[in-house]
């Protein structure tokens, strides 16, 4: 799940225009830190969501909209195959 909502994020964020710097130090985080739930790699807590939706303007249910099962499949044969 934290890898679809990571690259949720990132959709929006760029959707917005947003750098990861920007938003950042919007949040209040470090680059690092955005990056990491951006790849999945971390999940952020309910606050940051909160306010990762306050700055991208969305409701809090938008982060939370999974692929499709297609999409998901053609996700996982990249991965497989490098």
């Amino acid at each position: 799940m934290s890898i679809h909502l990571g690259k949720r994020i990132r959709g929006l964020r760029r959707l917005k225009c947003f750098t990861q710097k920007n938003m950042a130090d919007r949040l209040g985080i470090s680059v690092s830190m955005l990056s990491n739930i951006e790849r999945g790699k971390k999940y952020p807590n309910v606050d940051l969501l909160k306010k990762m939706t306050e700055i991208l303007q969305v409701p809090q249910e938008e982060l939370f909209v999974l692929p499709s099962a297609q999409e998901s499949i053609q996700e996982q044969r990249k991965t497989m195959n490098g």
